[in-house]
Order: structure tokens, then C-alpha cells, then sequence
């Protein structure tokens, strides 16, 4: 473990669409900074994963998620913050 590294915050979002918009949220997500689409569901189920430097860019994406055409609701499901990790990717 790097003492220096910045902390990493992992979190997963549970993101429930209209199932005719759902495709057209879930690219919207993908286009989130730290933002990753990990499963979808036919009933308009999309189950997001995100790794950032703050709780605030957590926030901040959930409150952004939320306002998407399409979305009926958007749920902070998880969230671990690494003390001093590595980043795994940037975005």
C-alpha cells in the first residue's frame, strides 16, 4: 500500500429505467467520468459501477444520473473507500 496514493473510492449504483429508454440511460452512464455500466436488465435494471477520488464525485454522478430522461430512480447501493490504493484506471 502507497501511503502517498490519493484515497479510492469504489461504489455501485442501482439505476432502475423505463425499459423503452433504458439503452439510451445506459449509454448516457457510460459517458460518466469513473463511470461504468456492469450488468443491465430487460426490465430496465442498470447496475453501475464507479471508481473515484471523493464521496462528492459520487454525489455529484448520482445527482446527474438521476435527472436523466428515463430514469425512474438511482440508489447508492455500496461504497468502500481505500485508504491510499492505487487507482485501477483513469477517466
Amino acid at each position: 500500500m502507497n501511503a502517498h496514493a490519493a484515497p479510492v473510492h469504489i461504489s455501485s449504483l442501482l439505476v432502475t429505467a423505463k425499459p423503452d429508454l433504458m439503452a439510451a440511460v445506459a449509454e448516457a452512464i457510460a459517458r460518466e467520468p469513473a463511470a461504468e455500466v456492469a450488468m443491465t436488465d430487460p426490465a430496465g435494471k442498470i447496475v453501475v459501477a464507479m471508481e473515484t477520488d471523493s464521496e462528492q464525485a459520487i454525489v455529484d454522478a448520482l445527482d446527474r444520473i438521476q435527472v436523466l430522461e428515463g430514469v425512474v430512480s438511482a440508489a447508492l447501493v455500496y461504497h468502500q473507500m481505500d485508504e491510499g490504493a492505487e487507482p485501477l484506471s483513469e477517466s
